[in-house]
């Protein structure tokens, strides 16, 4: 019978020694910054006008990418900047190149209605004329901007199937989207990473008079994860489908857009990142400076820019582009935009908040 007592509490000393070093392994671990599961009420208000289960009040009839899906977060109440954005890329102009393009949009409260001047009706008559929106029955706010990002990439993951990447962009971004094909048929772009401009070294706003302030009930950490600007941004459908089912199974929520689905959840993933910050002109002056080096058949070695609140730069861009894609020869040296063209200092801002960018070498 004492034998019998005796092993009974050898098992139970083992099992509390077991029990022991495990609570001291996951105290010791390092942990991962949290982040809020939950959002301010109003940002998760809907509207009521979305049809069934989905989420969606308008919705593109197909996706007819073979090559590139664009989604384009915009702000429903702007519809200029989508305005230039289709007079400088016309939808066949972009299908005869592969490429499908959406505007990303939640819907207006009666207030931001009254404001803009955009009333839900609008955006009807904007769908029907194109085609190419993609509206979430969710408040158009800055606290919904990842759920905004979330739709398009779920959106284009689930309808292009035989695209063979994903590219998303902000709406005040001017592209040459030549000069990205180019860079796609090269196999610049690898399938396990996400490519565009990567930031380092960011850390939240802790000031609560910035509108991006970040509380420390928001985010717990000192410094966010690596992450890839929001401004544009290049993957494979695999990996965005990956990013939006993780971000949908763990429920958690972050509202800055680029922080959260390329930083968090891509860390998470253990997706990598291919920076190709050279690529990106900081201040739109750069894109103007290129624009002027046509005339002497000169390339520019940016592709991506700010708009600098013009947004017909996008249409000028384009043609230039277009114009120097056939006729034009690549700059070398010192010879370079970003070397010869002198413009107004202007702190770069491809983020909400503050971050350290090292100064960029172009070769």
């Amino acid at each position: 019978m004492l034998s019998k007592y005796g092993f009974l509490l050898l098992l139970v000393c083992i099992g509390c020694v077991l029990l022991f070093i495990t609570l001291v392994d996951k105290g010791l671990r390092p942990r991962a910054p949290t982040v809020s599961l939950l959002q301010p009420q109003t940002a998760y208000e809907t509207t009521g006008r979305s049809s069934g289960a989905s989420g969606i009040i308008i919705e593109p009839p197909a996706c007819n990418a073979t090559v590139l899906m664009w989604i384009v977060t915009s702000y429903a109440g702007e519809p200029s900047a989508r305005s230039a954005l289709r007079r400088a890329y016309a939808t066949e102009e972009l299908r005869a190149l592969g490429i499908g393009r959406v505007f990303l949009l939640g819907a207006l409260s009666e207030d931001a209605e009254r404001k803009t001047r955009v009333p839900q009706n609008a955006l009807l008559d904007e769908s029907r004329r194109f085609n190419d929106i993609l509206q979430g029955d969710f408040l158009d706010t800055y606290r919904n901007l990842t759920r905004k990002h979330l739709m398009g990439l779920r959106w284009a993951t689930s309808n292009c199937k035989d695209v063979k990447y994903i590219m998303k962009m902000d709406d005040d971004i001017v592209v040459d989207i030549y000069g990205i094909l180019e860079k796609l048929r090269s196999g610049a772009i690898r399938e396990d990473s996400l490519t565009g401009y990567v930031l380092r070294n960011m850390i939240p706003v802790r000031e609560p008079a910035n509108k991006w302030y970040v509380s420390r009930a928001e985010y717990a950490g000192n410094v966010y994860p690596d992450f890839v600007s929001g401004w544009l941004y290049i993957t494979h459908p695999r990996t965005a489908g990956r990013l939006v089912d993780h971000a949908e199974s763990s429920r958690e929520y972050f509202w800055i857009d680029d922080v959260f689905v390329t930083g968090i959840v891509r860390q998470a993933l253990n997706i990598g990142v291919r920076n190709v910050s050279e690529l990106y002109a900081t201040d739109h002056g750069y894109l103007e400076c290129c624009i002027k080096g046509g005339a002497n058949l000169l390339k520019c070695e940016f592709l991506v820019g700010p708009n600098g609140g013009d947004a017909e730069l996008q249409g000028r861009f384009k043609e230039f582009a277009k114009f120097c894609h056939a006729n034009c020869s690549a700059r070398k040296g010192g010879n370079l935009v970003g070397r010869t063209c002198v413009v107004a200092y202007k702190e770069p801002s491809l983020h909400k908040g503050a971050v350290q960018i090292s100064p960029i070498r172009i070769l």
